[in-house]
């Protein structure tokens, strides 16, 4: 199976590198929403983070840098929001979770025609997909921060579960889109099955969570917060036109190998 994964995705590179660099064009409102959530939440969830002091010149009280870190740390949450699809145009990510079927079933079309299968057959679906992550994304970082910020360790216990939950929604969100252009169940059992899915292969899951902390979290978090222009360069390039696709893709792979072995009724293309 992994070598499988890198083959058909090397071979389709440059649908791979289109579907990421089209995520990004056509989820620009989602990328807007997912800016004004996370210019709220930064410093709800991080007030801490911040040491106003450490930034501020004492001479001049210029805080040029303080307004710089918040803006690296708003930009780092929207990204995240985005390629987690926690935030994201549900209906053009059925089309790109179509894409990646596409390349995962060695199907030899191009990507607007995988892209507008994905995107027309399945929109009503993406929309309800897309509203109900809206909802629960806020609730769970809402919870997040009030938990963490109790500073205690019930409170960081409480807002560890949270975290877990928010990841849980980013794996169960991946796997919808891909059970939403792969079957032909009412969104209600798709959700049910990512769910299940989830929880029966809880270990493998754990996995992939890792692998989205760290291109999702980690790396992004490394580059912003080096505030240089070469890693800016770095960062903009890759998750412009590599990263984002790929570990959907990544996340897609698994879950049509889940979807073969656990969902008996497949879509008829």
């Amino acid at each position: 199976p992994l070598a499988r994964f890198f083959s058909a995705g090397w071979a389709n590179l440059v649908r791979l590198m289109a579907s990421n660099a089209f995520l990004i064009l056509f989820n620009i409102p989602a990328i807007i929403l997912a800016g004004v959530v996370a210019v709220y939440f930064v410093p709800w969830i991080a007030p801490h983070f911040i040491d106003v002091s450490s930034y501020i010149d004492p001479v001049t009280g210029n805080d040029a840098g303080v307004i710089q870190l918040y803006f690296f740390l708003v930009f780092f949450l929207t990204t995240f929001l985005l390629s987690s699809t926690l935030i994201c145009i549900g209906p053009f990510q059925t089309g790109f979770a179509q894409v990646y079927k596409d390349i995962i079933n060695d199907n030899s079309v191009s990507f607007f025609s995988s892209f507008k299968t994905g995107l027309f057959n399945n929109w009503k679906k993406g929309i309800v997909s897309m509203l109900i992550s809206i909802v629960l994304t806020p609730v769970l970082l809402l919870a997040i921060g009030f938990y963490l910020n109790f500073q205690s360790v019930i409170g960081t216990v409480i807002g560890t579960v949270f975290i877990v939950l928010l990841f849980a929604l980013i794996l169960v969100q991946n796997f919808v889109y891909t059970l939403i252009v792969s079957t032909d169940l009412k969104l209600g059992k798709i959700y049910k099955n990512a769910i299940l899915f989830v929880l029966i292969r809880f270990v493998p899951c754990l996995g992939i969570s890792l692998v989205v902390i760290l291109f999702y979290v980690i790396i992004p978090f490394i580059l912003l917060m080096s505030a240089s222009y070469l890693t800016l360069g770095i960062f903009m390039f890759l998750y412009s036109f590599f990263v984002i696709s790929w570990v959907q893709y990544f996340i897609s792979f698994f879950a049509g190998r889940l979807i073969e072995k656990y969902v008996a009724r497949l879509k008829e293309e």
